[in-house]
């Protein structure tokens, strides 16, 4: 758990802060920007001018949850006062387009639940035990006094259940049903993002769905799966990788299945992994292969053709079969 002086420090930076740039990793989800909005509200709330930067994927469900339209695309340092950096805490997973002048900003805070980090601001509120930084930056608000208003909660709310997957994931934890709670209280639509989130499918979700099962390939004891998806496949297909991970857990959902891999590439032969299992210790696995996170959803990074990936994945379903 965050310390109530880490916390405090921080919160003294926002009060000292009159005009604030919020920022989150490349290619952001529910997490990503629901902790954005979340602060943007928070500083608004407080009295601040507050905007959220990031670079906007194709439309997808998240258009209907967050106010995307209100993005901004171009950042001076030189404007604002502080640059927040929320779900990330390596500035090397913010857009490229906005690093540079992060870097000149005056002051920079990072607010975040991942154990990978960079050491670029010694203002970090970090706590690996949150199972989403909208839980960190909900327990943030609550600790300094902060009134967390319904559309704060709302957006909360999606980033806690994105990351969670509605509580679902082996993080879930005493404290991440206490906050889901809080938020309930305060006002969140949560039949809004459940029906925005899980709910609502359109055409092109379906196409993707049957392509996500198509590319899937099995082990001999169809114990284990995993499914791969290039820029090509992307492009074809008219989405972004957002909506690809909306679909992560279908395999190991199938009946008998107890592990799958979903790579999808990000740059040309940049894949990201995401591990997705039923008891079996993905964390360690991920941590073998340089990436991490929890016992039954972890992540890595692969550097390497499709060819090579397919190779890979093979291997991987019958070693992760092992980790109990």
């Amino acid at each position: 758990m965050m310390t109530e002086t880490a916390s405090s420090k921080i919160f003294k930076l926002f009060q000292k802060a009159k005009k604030i740039a919020i920022f989150t990793h490349i290619n952001p989800d529910p997490d990503a920007y629901g902790s954005a909005f979340g602060v943007r509200e928070m500083c608004k709330d407080m009295g601040k001018v507050a905007e959220v930067f990031a670079v906007k994927n194709p439309e997808s469900y998240l258009d209907q949850i967050f106010p995307l339209t209100e993005l901004k695309t171009k950042f001076s340092a030189e404007e604002f006062d502080m640059a927040v950096i929320v779900d990330v805490n390596a500035l090397s997973r913010v857009h490229q387009s906005f690093r540079e002048e992060i870097s000149k900003a005056k002051t920079v805070v990072v607010l975040d639940h991942h154990l990978q980090g960079e050491e670029f601001t010694n203002n970090q509120l970090v706590d690996t035990k949150m199972a989403a930084c909208a839980q960190l930056v909900a327990h943030f608000m609550l600790d300094n006094g902060q009134t967390i208003t319904p559309k704060t909660a709302t957006y909360l709310w999606a980033g806690l259940m994105g990351d969670t997957d509605r509580f679902l994931h082996s993080n879930l934890s005493h404290d991440v049903l206490e906050i889901g709670l809080k938020l309930y209280d305060a006002g969140a639509d949560t039949q809004f993002v459940y029906d925005k989130m899980y709910r609502t499918n359109s055409l092109r979700d379906i196409a993707l769905q049957r392509k996500f099962f198509a590319n899937t390939k099995f082990n001999s004891g169809k114990t284990a799966g995993f499914t791969i998806f290039t820029q090509k496949d992307i492009k074809k297909l008219g989405i972004d990788q957002e909506m690809i991970k909306k679909f992560t857990n279908c395999i190991v959902q199938l009946d008998g299945v107890l592990a799958s891999f979903l790579a999808i590439e990000y740059e040309a032969n940049h894949f990201k992994i995401s591990i997705r299992t039923k008891g079996l210790d993905a964390r360690s696995f991920a941590i073998q292969q340089g990436g991490g996170g929890h016992v039954c959803a972890s992540g890595f990074n692969f550097d390497g053709t499709k060819k090579q990936l397919r190779r890979n994945a093979k291997k991987w379903c019958e070693e992760i079969l092992k980790m109990k």
